[in-house]
């Protein structure tokens, strides 16, 4: 017995620990500020025996929260403005016409294409028109007549007021929540990333899913970095520059850097592979520090989440000797010149691997209060580079009036389902029917992939719910416990909407159907209507994205090859821009990175969601799948050039260089040619080109030249420091610029084959 608890004691206070980790988390401190935004209302309701009107207040709070998701103060102000403004004039134009259906219908259908159009302006925007969606459906809970349709629309404007009022008070405290839980985020998903670089290096089985959860890995990096740019640019922008703000903003830009590293390095995995997949042991010490270096970021993060200090030092400098030991066995089994290129491509492999130690050293460093924090301030203007600016113009609504907009198909569709589940609820004795409105809101998205996964979610989670809530009904008659088992399913609902909206579903119906059997006895008939009209809305929005104008990713994934084609040019013009000039101002060539590697995520995203729709809609699969894996190995290969460039005094000939990734550049621009963009290349002569590259082979064999007559016969000499960065630095160059040139020539043919 005593065994069998020691053995769950670890389960246990796992358990707990996880816990404890989510009541201190963000999502669960906002829950509980909605909550009681929520509350508050009704209590006065009940105080004043006027709970109707206060209900409106409690519906315009929670529809208004939606917007206040992380970001600038006046963001969230602008968002949640926007929603409750939305929210009370949809609740009255629905009110002045309910009574008639001939007026009810055209004016549903304006209201719900207008407010689901208006997501065009990105995701704050989204979550507004979601809040004016959602309240066009709540005017049907209850319809208003007279005065009471422009007293309860104001009372929800009101509401909104009220969590405006709320989120301001508290919203430091919330930022500062957000920003730690993103920091935290950052730092396990980029420990994740180092790890997974570290496998793909060696591993010759299950590559295809180490790929994808790579891939899908980039996609939330590039989440959490444009999160965090929001809120500690922005923020730092309009409320000046603390010493808190300055750790946070110094330990994210060394994990920028860190992700640059990590994608460049190793970045040949086939060469690596060719060299050293018949001796794994060579490459041992190596992935061991890899992945020694991915647990020190993990534990930063276990340090930083539970804010106690880091754990006792654990001393890297062993295993660095043994990655030398390694190197010098390989040479001396293999022996020189054979073991030339492999010995290299170690010694740039280690390099990469100390560059990391002194990265996450400083990240700790930082975490400690002992770096020195000077020099890294930004003028206003470059702060707002790096932040991805939202355009709010007209012209937007403009261009996307055509059925070439995925959000001008997913508006006109919208409507559509919405008009068809309001039919049903007219035709059939359905009770209760506006929750089919509000399924079909909830569940269909723009696009085919997510709408199908947020069916799945929302049945699963309102018949688990159903059946729990059910149970507990059927075995107690309290209606104390059933008011303390609404409000805990209220908080729970709202803490993991953004975290797991299957779990989120869950709790929603429990809520409800507490609430139900508070008010009425027939408890069991607001489960089986809720089942019913749960499923109805879950299919009338899978129908409706299957044939009502279906936007499917092969239709629009070659726009995303476009950009991330246009991004890699970018880079690429940055990296031979620094080349040639040496720049001591690096914000060009961090921002040029910062776009090719969003891009880069966005295409991995597009793909993925390709790969998860119906097969006779995934057109030219594979074609697709290569150029992404060619775009991927492409942008890795650019970041190796570009992190050693920048980190190494180069002796190459820069008009060599120049020539080279001109033609590189060249190729890009004839993919995009054959993607029908107005691009203009410029050619490089081929004899040009192979005297540039017989430039940088001839430094390279003046120096291994040098080396073999160094070595007189020797099996093994230690070899000058200074000689092996030259050496290192004339065969990296040379290797990532051919590879590049390949790479991008591959892209060039795959582009053509896919047109």
């Amino acid at each position: 017995m005593d065994t069998a608890s020691d053995a769950r004691l670890p389960y246990i206070c796992g358990m707990l620990q996880e816990l404890r980790e989510f009541l201190r988390s963000t999502d669960f401190v906002k829950a509980l500020v909605i909550t009681f935004a929520a509350v508050m209302p009704v209590l006065l309701g009940l105080w004043f025996d006027q709970v109707p009107y206060f209900l409106s207040v409690t519906m315009g709070t929670i529809l208004a929260s939606g917007s206040d998701v992380p970001g600038s103060r006046r963001h969230k102000t602008v968002g949640i403005l926007a929603s409750a403004t939305i929210a009370m004039l949809a609740s009255i134009a629905v009110g002045l016409v309910v009574g008639s259906l001939y007026l009810l219908l055209p004016v549903l259908a304006v209201l719900v294409f207008a407010i689901s159009f208006i997501s065009v302006y990105g995701f704050r925007a989204s979550l507004v028109s979601f809040a004016g969606l959602m309240a066009i459906v709540m005017s049907f809970v209850h319809v208003h007549t007279g005065a009471d349709i422009f007293i309860h629309g104001l009372l929800m404007g009101a509401g909104g007021l009220w969590a405006l009022l709320l989120s301001l008070v508290f919203h430091s405290l919330l930022q500062k929540r957000q920003t730690e839980t993103l920091l935290i985020n950052c730092l396990r998903q980029t420990a994740r990333y180092i790890q997974l670089r570290g496998k793909l290096a060696i591993e010759e089985q299950n590559l295809e899913a180490l790929q994808k959860e790579f891939y899908n890995l980039q996609v939330k990096l590039n989440e959490t970095h444009e999160a965090l740019r929001e809120v500690l640019l922005h923020e730092r922008q309009s409320s000046g520059s603390s010493n808190y703000h300055r750790k946070q903003l110094l330990i994210f830009i060394d994990l920028i850097d860190i992700l640059e590293l990590s994608l460049a390095n190793p970045a040949n995995y086939e060469r690596a592979r060719e060299l050293f997949g018949h001796s794994v042991r060579v490459l041992l010490p190596f992935i061991k520090l890899v992945f020694e270096l991915s647990a020190k970021l993990d534990h930063l993060a276990d340090s930083m989440q539970q804010r106690r200090g880091l754990p006792a030092e654990h001393d890297l400098e062993p295993l660095i000797d043994k990655c030398r030991d390694s190197i010098r066995q390989y040479v001396e089994e293999l022996k020189l010149p054979q073991a030339r290129e492999g010995a290299l491509l170690l010694h740039n492999l280690l390099d990469y691997e100390e560059k990391l130690l002194q990265k996450i050293t400083s990240i700790e460093r930082v975490y400690l209060n002992l770096e020195e924090q000077q020099g890294i301030g930004m003028q206003s203007r470059e702060r707002r580079q790096f932040i991805t600016q939202q355009d709010y113009d007209v012209r937007i609504l403009r261009d996307n009036l055509s059925l070439q907009s995925p959000i001008f198909k997913h508006a006109g569709r919208l409507t559509i389902a919405m008009l068809l589940g309001y039919g049903l609820g007219i035709l059939f004795p359905i009770q209760n029917a506006y929750w089919i409105l509000l399924t079909i809101v909830v569940i269909l998205r723009p696009g085919y992939t997510l709408t199908k996964e947020r069916s799945k979610h929302r049945l699963y989670g309102t018949l688990l719910g159903a059946v729990i809530a059910g149970l507990i009904v059927l075995l107690v008659q309290n209606v104390y416990l059933y008011s303390v088992l609404a409000l805990v399913s209220l908080i729970l609902s709202f803490a993991f909407i953004q975290r797991n909206y299957r779990t989120s579903s869950i709790f929603v119906t429990t809520g409800i159907i507490f609430i139900y059997a508070l008010i009425t006895p027939d408890a069991f008939d607001a489960i089986q209507f809720r089942v019913i009209d749960t499923l109805t809305g879950a299919v009338i929005s899978i129908a409706a994205i299957t044939f009502l104008w279906p936007s499917w990713e092969s239709q629009s994934i070659k726009s995303s090859i476009v950009k991330a084609l246009r991004a890699n040019r970018l880079y690429l013009a940055e990296i031979d821009r620094y080349s040639q000039h040496k720049l001591q101002n690096t914000t060009d060539y961090k921002l040029a990175r910062k776009e090719a590697f969003l891009q880069m995520g966005n295409l991995n995203a597009a793909f993925q969601r390709m790969s998860q729709e119906p097969k006779s809609a995934q057109q030219q699969l594979m074609e697709f799948y290569e150029i992404v894996g060619l775009n991927h190995t492409f942008l890795a290969a650019a970041a190796a050039l570009g992190t050693f460039i920048r980190d190494t005094k180069t002796q190459a000939n820069t008009e060599d260089l120049h020539l080279i990734i001109k033609s590189i550049d060249a190729n890009l621009v004839q993919a995009l040619q054959t993607l029908q963009e107005d691009e203009d290349a410029e050619e490089v002569a081929k004899e040009e080109l192979v005297e540039a590259y017989d430039h940088l082979e001839g430094r390279y064999n003046e120096l291994v030249a040098i080396r073999t007559r160094e070595l007189a016969g020797s099996s093994y000499k230690p070899i000058a420091p200074e000689f092996l960065k030259n050496l290192k630095e004339a065969r990296l160059i040379s290797d990532q610029l051919k590879w590049l040139h390949s790479i991008s020539g591959n892209l060039k043919q795959a582009v053509r084959e896919l047109a």
